[in-house]
Order: structure tokens, then sequence, then C-alpha cells
């Protein structure tokens, strides 16, 4: 059994803000952390409308739109086991699981899920994706999911 997290610091990657580098607040650097930028959206000092002045705006334009499907991870029905990146050609962090299912406009929703270093049961989401294709699924070993629940976290949550 595996549990998924979901971390402040990640949301950066897990959006592609990293590819918006001509939006100065988004950016990540010293004093800019990843997980501050997270407060900075959640505070609305960071906007959407910020957001799209960018120049690279469409490289995460369908992650924006897709993501709010990201709450029904549960209804995920297949899962990549051990995703192997060099059958892609992709140098992609290490990736243990790959959720993935269709969207309601035919698009390839990919979650992307690693460990996050202080157990090998507990996973953090690492990037998500739209991608209308099945490039990133082609060739992977794919597993059904037999079950998924959603636990609320609470102080003792793994």
């Amino acid at each position: 059994m595996a549990y998924v997290y979901f971390s402040p610091g990640f949301f950066h990657h897990l959006m592609g803000m990293q590819k918006l580098i001509d939006i100065p607040t988004a950016k990540k650097g010293w004093r800019n952390s990843t997980a501050y930028i997270f407060k900075k959206i959640l505070d609305g000092a960071i906007t959407t409308e910020d957001i799209q002045k960018s120049k690279y705006f469409n490289e995460i334009e369908s992650r924006l739109h897709h993501f709010p499907q990201i709450k029904r991870m549960v209804e995920f029905e297949k899962v990549i086991i051990n995703f192997d990146p060099s059958l892609i050609r992709s140098k992609m962090a290490k990736v243990d699981y790959m959720l993935f299912k269709r969207s309601n406009d035919n698009m390839y929703l990919n979650l992307l899920l690693t460990a996050d270093g202080s157990s090998p049961k507990k996973h953090i989401p690492l990037t998500f994706f739209a991608d209308p294709t099945d490039y990133y699924i082609h060739g992977q070993k794919v597993v059904n999911i037999v079950s998924m629940h959603v636990t609320p976290k609470n102080k003792n949550s793994p």
C-alpha cells in the first residue's frame, strides 16, 4: 500500500510554473521558495491573470485547465509502476508511479508520483499534465488499480 500526499513545495513543479521564467513573482529563487510561491498563490498575491501574462503561458495552459480534475484522483483506473523514462527518451526524475485516466475532453491526465524519502510508502505528486496522446504510457507496464481510498490527513496520518 502506498500513501500519496500533496506538499506545498511541489505545487510549483506540479503546475509547470518553472516554465514561466518571465514572471519574477512565480520564479523560484533563494528568496522565493516553491512553498513561499504556493503561499502567495493562496493569499492572492499571484493570480491567474499574472500567470497568463507570461509569454510561456501556452506551455502550462492545459495543466491549469485540467488541474481541477486532480481531486478526482480516486477515479484513476490505471497505474504505471516503475515508470521507465528511457522509453520516451526523457531525463525525467525518478518516478515510482504514474496514475493516468482519460479526461472528459479525451485528454490523457497523467499524475507522476515519487517517493518523498522519509518512507518508502509515502509518495508526493511530482508533476501533472494533460496530453492528447498516449506518448507517456506507450510501452510502459500498465496495471489496473484495484482500489484507492481518500483518508483525510490528521496528526496520526503516515
